[in-house]
């Protein structure tokens, strides 16, 4: 029921009927109120009129009793009463009471204080008066109306009497009875047909609604495509065409927008330059690739997803400018521009747009570098070539002893001299595109075996614990076993070389790529130098001695290797907590 009241049937259907029941009540009173003053005041008027024309035929009659009785016998047929009284208001003549006053007789009715029979015994002709009896101990509720009045008239020998004539208001209280009925009848049968059309005219009205409204929950839903069906050709069907139009428009602009936003999504993934948008709460909503890596490796090094952003969008809320800042991170450098985002001059966020200068930065360091590389590792060699051969030349070395020992230094030095050419080569070679891989199954487990077996020594020597974690389900692997060991031996060597007694080397291998990672747990790679860790003449530590160093192009010959592999190789690295290089190769699958 109160489903019912809150829907459009139903309250046009209470308006409607509350309408009729309104205006059949006024209706009703006002037709009630007119039949009763139209009636009484045509039975008023009857009766005066009646009662003045016998009163002047019996002042003019002889034989007034005679009249009077005469008057009665009319009357009676009528239902009008008549009674004569003399001057002292004693009763002369009088009609049967029998059928016009059940239950009130002659003296109950003249000793009525509202029956003006003074005025009439003084010469007045007063107006007639309704006069009303109410029933005895027996039937205190009953109730008689009665319409009197009273005319004077001339009695012999100069007297003066009146007459008084009375007539019954249950014929005219019967009428408005029976008009009353008449319009409850009319009442019912008008609620009926008022509520079938009420129904029915709600209904034509309310089903293009429900039709409008499942249409909008479908909208609502995403069906931009939904449409309500025309029908009708009036306001409501103006409505529905109205409506049809506005969802044809909302789905060209919602069209519209998936459009804009997949081609600013296209846009974003095809940026080098990381993107990140922040609200204004500092919660990042939007990122493309170069900025998820970023806050990868941020999360990586910081072991927590806070984020140098937070902090440089706080700078921009304090200054509402434009903040710049470079971080260095895992091996790259990133440049760092946060702008502010304004709506209606207030910050509602920013963009943060990481451009990676690690390349930039690399190529500042290369062309400083170079030159320092080049006289370190080949004037230096090539200076005591000539140097020693200077010596011996000018005969210095005098004993067979020493021509030896010059000779072996000249010989070292020239070796030295040809790894590090054959090195360039190398690396020239693969950078080219030209390196060669002569890939086979092979088994994996003796496979890095027989490279743990190969650097035992070294580490047993060093006091360093080299380790061999297998956990790959695959028992063959498809690489080249020359080029790899190469890589590998490059990697191990450099990690023994770089941890302290005690320390733990573990060559890993897990995955089904195979993943293959290379941990120690020793010195690190400064956070500046990790950049460069895969370049040309790289060396992590500046003052180990010539007789451990290498060549510095180690890595980047690994590096090389792996990628013609199809691979990469990464490095992570802690100052203090070591440093781990991980190789993924393609998986086989």
């Amino acid at each position: 029921m109160e489903i019912l009241f809150r829907s459009v049937v139903g309250k046009l259907w209470m308006t409607i009927i509350a309408l009729f029941a309104f205006v059949l009540t006024i209706f009703s009173l006002l037709i009630v109120q007119s039949i009763d003053g139209y009636y009484l005041n045509k039975q008023t008027e009857d009766l005066r009129a009646l009662a003045e024309r016998l009163s002047t035929a019996l002042d003019q009659e002889q034989d007034k009793l005679q009249m009077v009785e005469l008057a009665s016998q009319l009357g009676s047929v009528y239902r009008t009463g008549l009674l004569m009284i003399d001057q002292e208001a004693r009763l002369i003549a009088r009609t049967p009471e029998a059928p016009i006053l059940p239950g009130i007789d002659a003296e109950q009715l003249l000793a009525h204080p509202e029956l003006p029979i003074r005025e009439a015994l003084a010469g007045e002709r007063p107006e007639p008066r309704q006069l009303i009896f109410h029933g005895d101990a027996a039937d205190p509720n009953e109730r008689t109306q009665l319409l009197a009045v009273a005319m004077p008239v001339a009695l012999a020998a100069e007297r003066t009497g009146a007459i008084v004539m009375y007539q019954a208001l249950e014929d005219f209280n019967g009428t408005v009875a029976e008009v009353r009925k008449l319009i409850f009848v009319v009442g019912v049968l008008s609620f009926i047909s008022t509520t079938v059309f009420a129904f029915f005219l709600s209904s034509r009205i309310s089903y293009p609604l429900r039709q409008m409204k499942q249409t909008a929950h479908r909208i609502a839903e995403g069906d931009f495509h939904a449409a309500i069906p025309i029908i009708t050709n009036d306001e409501i069907g103006e409505l529905a065409s109205s409506f049809n139009t506005m969802a044809s428009r909302l789905r060209e602009l919602v069209h519209a927008l998936s459009r804009e936003k997949e081609q600013l999504a296209s846009v974003l993934r095809s940026m080098v330059d990381g993107v990140i948008m922040i609200d204004a709460e500092g919660r990042i909503v939007v990122t493309n690739p170069p900025a998820d890596q970023f806050l990868r490796d941020w999360e990586y090094e910081q072991n927590s997803v806070t984020s140098p952003i937070f902090t440089l969008y706080q700078r921009v809320l304090e200054s509402e400018q434009e903040v710049t800042e470079d971080i260095a991170l895992q091996g790259r450098i990133w440049s760092v521009v946060v702008a502010p985002l304004y709506e209606k001059e207030q910050i509602r966020g920013a963009v943060a747009v990481l451009r990676d200068m690690t390349k930039e930065r690399k190529l500042d360091k290369l062309r400083k570098d170079f030159v320092a590389n080049v006289s370190h590792e080949l004037r230096t060699p090539l200076s005591m070539l000539q140097g020693y051969s200077e010596a011996i030349v000018d005969g210095i070395a005098a004993t067979p002893e020493e021509h030896k020992e010059l000779a072996k230094i000249i010989y070292d030095e020239s070796v030295r001299m040809s790894k590090l050419v054959n090195e360039l080569l190398d690396l020239a070679r693969m950078e080219a595109g030209h390196l060669e891989l002569h890939k086979e199954q092979v088994a994996l487990r003796p496979y890095f075996e027989r490279i743990q077996r190969k650097f035992a020594n070294i580490a047993r020597e060093r006091s360093i614990a080299l380790e061999l974690d297998m956990q790959t389900p695959l028992a063959e692997a498809c690489f080249d076993p020359d080029r790899m060991e190469q890589v590998l031996t490059n990697l191990i060597d450099n990690a023994l070389r770089h941890t302290p007694a005690k320390g733990i080397v573990k060559l890993s291998v897990h995955g089904e790529g195979p993943l293959i990672e290379v941990s120690d747990t020793g010195s690190g790679i400064p956070p500046e130098d990790l950049p460069f860790v895969f370049e040309r003449f790289y060396k992590a530590d500046k003052a180990r001695t010539r007789g451990r160093s290498g060549t510095g192009l180690g890595l980047g010959i690994a590096k090389n290797i792996v990628e013609a592999h199809g691979g990469t190789i990464t490095v992570h690295s802690k100052p203090g907590e070591g440093t781990t290089f991980t190789i993924k190769l393609p998986s086989a699958r």
